[in-house]
């Protein structure tokens, strides 16, 4: 059986969102996008499409599987790798890698990053062949749309876009690619705040706030004690937004803020594990 590689870019965005939709219906973690998502996400998350290659068997012109590359400078981003159920183990997934891999050699990356869900054996078995090593487990947090059951503490500034960008400037530690600064310069809703307790203790939380959800947050505790600032600031935010739903990624299992979301009401949806692959 002969496959056949044609760029994402020679799709609609509706073909492409059938595509992906087509590859997660029995996936550990289904995760289905709108038109309106997948477009927000190729945008956000610098996706070329002339890079990501889709996957068709060659004579029947079936859909097989599809992968999409994000790039900024010498750094690569390895996104919504995927194959169809029935067309596994039939070597489209590796297909798929070799053409992301092709074109991230070409442009002359370094680096080349990608998430997989934990206990996916055989998505880490595949990229751990490709020369992919973990670096460190990533969690995805939830909460309901429940309101705070007491008040914050202190004293609260808002962060809007200039503010917030200058905020993540700032930011001492790595953040994955969805939470990087390149990816809040894309989108076209985020904020936060800033706050500073009587002790102290002061940081600030930017956040993307979307229809119907608020995600990607981001914190910093400047001085003082994390947990506290964090439950005071999460505190305010839900205020804020009593009837959304909240939707926090990739925060590092070590992490000195997390318990100040266990408080409040979030919990663990699942975790993914960041992989590398440096180029020599």
């Amino acid at each position: 059986m002969g496959l056949k590689i044609t760029p994402a870019g020679q799709f609609t965005i509706e073909e492409l969102t059938d595509f992906y939709n087509q590859t997660r219906v029995d996936y550990l973690v289904p995760m289905p996008m709108s038109v309106a998502v997948m477009a927000e996400y190729i945008h956000d998350f610098d996706v070329d499409l002339e890079l990501s290659p889709i996957i068709h068997d060659e004579e029947t012109e079936k859909f097989m599987g599809l992968g999409m590359l994000g790039v900024r400078g010498d750094h690569t981003w390895i996104t919504r790798l995927g194959i169809a159920p029935g067309n596994r183990r039939r070597g489209a997934a590796a297909v798929a890698m070799n053409a992301i891999f092709e074109a991230s050699e070409k442009l002359g990356a370094k680096k080349t990053i990608l998430e997989v869900i934990k206990n996916n054996s055989a998505a880490h078995t595949l990229f751990e062949k490709n020369g992919f090593q973990k670096t460190r487990e990533l969690l995805v947090l939830r909460r309901a749309p429940i309101r705070p059951p007491f008040s914050p503490e202190g004293e609260i500034t808002w962060l809007y876009r200039n503010d917030a960008l200058k905020a993540l400037r700032s930011y001492p530690h790595h953040l994955t690619w969805v939470n990087a600064l390149e990816s809040m310069e894309n989108a076209s809703m985020f904020q936060g705040f800033h706050i500073k307790l009587k002790d102290g203790t002061r940081g600030w939380l930017v956040y993307r706030h979307k229809k119907r959800t608020i995600t990607h947050f981001e914190f910093h505790t400047e001085q003082g004690n994390p947990v506290k600032m964090a439950r005071n600031i999460l505190l305010y935010l839900h205020l804020q937004y009593p009837r959304m739903d909240a939707y926090a990624e990739n925060f590092f299992a070590d992490n000195p803020h997390l318990p100040a979301f266990f408080d409040l009401g979030y919990f663990e949806a699942f975790r993914r594990v960041e992989m590398i692959k440096e180029y020599s």
